[in-house]
């Protein structure tokens, strides 16, 4: 006879998994290297054309697959220009991003999902829709790293134009139409306004111009971590382009929940080895009699007016909050659009829904579609079956707290007899953010409910 015990075992409840499947997790990494003419024909990248060309769209699971499978080495200290372009690819910038993404995807040493390309964007931005169409579509955030000038002086005492911005967007906006929708965050090179002059070089804070055009599917960021590594990066550029923080970025928003802001301060915190300082990297680029630039413009040089005014004008760039050690973070999750889709977090909420919808409903095409023989309209049976297999969907996301609420619609007087064409409608109500906590403090005699 056996001992007394207590006896536990696990019963499987069959409780239903949440309703991520990860594929909101892909990520991309576009590096434009029109003005780098050399990177793929001397140096390091040369001999490293075995494993990695021009256009080749890879994909990379870890950092140490991208640099054994990939050779996307990590840079090391060089004494002089013949070592820096045998014994760095493109001065570590390229490895610097890719760090980033997987440190604050999860893990710096961990695993995801990241496509990367090296193209000549000069002429155009196909290279965005090579990248979505190589990975099967499954891009959802796609980070763009160009020296092509974000803005470009515009006479006199005006505001500098904005560039780039539109005509990506544009790109975006077709993939979208082709069901392959997806965010792009743009880092491009603010530090100069179009040209390589001593002028050229020199930015005026105050001219930068409004990025909020009515672009809902793409985010501006500018700033850097303020460290010997990028400094030392950004001058051996011979175009001294800032480094950025896009690599971050996207380690964030492949690691936020697609509801989730990556402005959240206790979910994303960039500070690191690296990154215990910022700057935006620009300012005054020319160098002074030290060999070091003029003004990169430290971020507690910064009034909190400006910084106030960038965030209107619909820039992305790290922060410190007062009384927070060790923290660094995303000042907002904003696109360039002051509408519905003005934040990241409803673009890439929708963008989920719109994916899950359509792979559902792709089975019924030409599919038979029963009518109400006395009126000819659809049949209440289909009305219910199509709004009960799409609130299945929204309401797995509801569940996830991806979303607040929904609702699907659709029109019983549709003659599908003659127009052969199914019409649904789905509403959802976005997860709000509280981007301004405001708290009211004073002194009283007596206790207040």
């Amino acid at each position: 006879m056996a001992l007394g015990n207590v006896f536990i075992r696990d019963v499987d409840g069959n409780i239903p998994s949440a309703a991520s499947s990860g594929n909101e997790k892909v990520t991309g990494l576009l590096f434009d290297v029109s003005l780098q003419p050399a990177l793929f024909t001397s140096g390091y990248g040369l001999n490293n054309r075995n494993r990695l060309e021009m256009n080749d769209v890879i994909y990379i699971t870890s950092r140490k697959s991208s640099i054994k499978d990939f050779g996307i080495i990590e840079r090391v200290d060089v004494s002089d220009e013949d070592e820096e372009n045998n014994g760095n690819f493109f001065h570590g910038i390229p490895a610097w991003h890719i760090r980033e993404f997987f440190r604050m995807s999860g893990n710096v040493d961990g695993n995801g999902k990241l496509y990367v390309m090296f193209a000549d964007c000069s002429v155009d931005w196909d290279a965005v829709e090579i990248m979505q169409r190589a990975s099967g579509g499954s891009i959802n955030q796609l980070g763009i790293w160009t020296e092509q000038p974000l803005w470009k002086a515009n006479g006199g005492a005006d505001r500098y134009n904005l560039d780039i911005v539109k005509s990506l967007n544009d790109k975006a906006a077709r993939l979208a139409e082709e069901n392959q929708p997806l965010s792009l965050v743009l880092s491009a090179n603010p530090s100069n306004t179009g040209s390589l002059t001593i002028e050229g070089k020199q930015v005026n804070l105050n001219k930068i111009p409004s990025a909020i055009c009515e672009a809902s599917r793409i985010s501006v960021i500018f700033g850097q971590a303020c460290s010997e590594k990028v400094s030392m990066m950004q001058k051996r550029n011979s175009n001294n382009t800032p480094v950025g923080f896009l690599g971050a970025m996207m380690g964030a928003i492949a690691k936020a929940n697609v509801q989730e802001s990556v402005a959240w301060v206790k979910q994303f915190n960039l500070f690191a080895d690296d990154f215990q300082d910022i700057e935006l990297g620009f300012g005054d680029i020319n160098m002074n009699g030290e060999d070091e630039f003029v003004s990169l413009n430290r971020y507690e040089s910064l009034s909190p007016v400006l910084l106030d005014e960038l965030d209107d004008r619909g820039y992305i760039f790290p922060i410190k909050y007062a009384g927070k050690e060790n923290g660094i973070y995303i000042s907002k999750d904003q696109t360039c659009s002051a509408g519905d889709f003005r934040t990241l977090a409803r673009n890439r909420t929708i963008n989920k829904s719109r994916r899950a919808v359509r792979a559902a409903l792709l089975p019924y095409v030409n599919s038979p579609l029963m009518v109400n023989p006395a009126t000819g309209f659809l049949a209440p049976s289909k009305i219910t079956a199509f709004k009960t297999l799409i609130g299945e969907i929204l309401n797995k996301m509801k569940a996830a707290q991806e979303i607040s609420g929904y609702s699907v619609v659709i029109d019983p007087s549709q003659n599908v007899l003659v127009s052969d064409t199914l019409v649904i409608s789905y509403f959802i109500v976005p997860v709000g953010v509280a981007t301004k906590i405001y708290v009211e403090e004073g002194l009283s005699l007596t206790e207040k409910q």
